[in-house]
């Protein structure tokens, strides 16, 4: 009788203390704090409580700015000499592309050291002096594009002293080298904790054309583009955005080619963001594919092409970045003298006029603004 009472008193004891345990161990995820910078429980639903992730907060907005054909030889170079200042056709938009935070040109003319630079009117074997570069530091130039028709002008010694230079000043550069490695090369610039990559490419199928063992640019291949984004996304951190630098068309006029839209959609449909292209010298109509914007091209924007007034147009992309694109703008320019660019300053009447009819060429709105979340 006794070992049964023992027993029972022993199964008492062990249910009591077995349900103060429970109770406290149901205190403590009562009193709990949340996770407020994970999950946290929505109360309000009266069905789906499911967890919530938090928003995260905007980054910061970003401002990248475009810039068409930028010749620095011929007439320009002469301008330059006349008024003894290297930083002229430079001088009335350098604080516009210095407060962006990101300044992209393509470099129509390579640099030679140690040369004379006079160039006659009519030739199309440009080089540029050193001293020029004085107006890219000035307005703050980032990166330029060297896949173009006119980078292999001065040889593979050109192309030695453009890429020095270039480095000299801290301005990065893509679509061109001394091998085919080189020139295919992406530019990756960080911006406040975002990656932007740029590849560049031109029209030419000639001995311009890098090799493993020649000097020269990269061309409009469609294989290797496609190869050069597969290889950035797969990186271990892949870049942000992807930006592909084009150079072709049919020059003098508004509508691209089949190569360029060819191109330019297969490049977007490989994963690029946007497409920004010149070499046409006017500006051209642009597209939005696949929800990707496609400017085909930009017109020149320091070019010593007076004799027409669709030469001496142009048009500077702005686009601004945050959590993806935000904002496309496009900001009607005029050369003045030979090689000085200019904004069109729409509070005068007949600028403003101009800018519209810039604007109207290419079908983009009277505001410039294409495009806007």
């Amino acid at each position: 009788m006794f070992d049964v009472v023992k027993r029972k008193n022993l199964i008492s004891i062990v249910i009591v203390f077995i349900t103060l345990i429970s109770l406290f161990a149901l205190l403590k995820v009562v009193s709990a704090p949340i996770l407020e910078n994970n999950y946290f429980f929505d109360s309000n639903k009266e069905v789906n409580k499911d967890l919530r992730l938090v928003d995260i907060p905007d980054k910061k907005e970003t401002t990248v700015v475009f810039g068409g054909d930028v010749m620095l030889s011929r007439t320009v170079n002469a301008k330059m000499e006349e008024y003894n200042d290297f930083t002229w056709p430079f001088l009335e938009i350098a604080d516009y592309f210095k407060e962006a935070d990101l300044s992209v040109i393509n470099l129509e003319s390579p640099f030679l050291k140690n040369s004379n630079y006079q160039v006659l009117t009519g030739s199309f074997s440009f080089k540029a002096n050193p001293l020029t570069s004085e107006g890219l530091k000035l307005a703050g130039i980032d990166l330029v594009s060297l896949a173009n028709n006119h980078t292999i002008n001065q040889g593979r010694q050109g192309i030695i002293d453009t890429i020095d230079i270039l480095e000299e000043n801290n301005i990065s550069h893509t679509g061109a080298g001394l091998n085919i490695s080189e020139a295919r090369k992406p530019a990756i610039l960080n911006i406040d904790g975002d990656k932007y990559a740029f590849l560049s490419y031109a029209y030419p199928k000639d001995y311009s054309i890098a090799t493993d063992n020649r000097h020269g640019l990269v061309n409009m291949d469609e294989d290797k583009m496609v190869d050069d984004i597969l290889k950035l996304k797969a990186q271990e951190n892949p870049p942000n955005y992807i930006i592909i630098l084009m150079h072709g068309g049919i020059e003098y006029t508004t509508k691209p080619n089949w190569q360029q839209k060819q191109f330019a959609h297969l490049a977007i449909d490989s994963g690029a963001d946007m497409i920004v292209g010149h070499h046409p010298h006017w500006p051209q109509i642009y597209e939005v594919y696949n929800d990707s914007p496609i400017i085909y091209s930009l017109g020149n924007l320091i070019f010593d092409q007076m004799w027409s007034e669709e030469t001496r147009q142009g048009i500077i992309l702005e686009s601004t970045w945050q959590n993806g694109l935000k904002r496309l703008e496009l900001i009607p320019t005029k050369i003045y003298d030979y090689g000085q660019v200019r904004i069109l300053d729409r509070s005068i009447e007949d600028e403003k006029n101009e800018a519209e009819r810039i604007l109207n060429k290419i079908k983009a709105p009277d505001s410039g603004i294409i495009y806007e979340r």
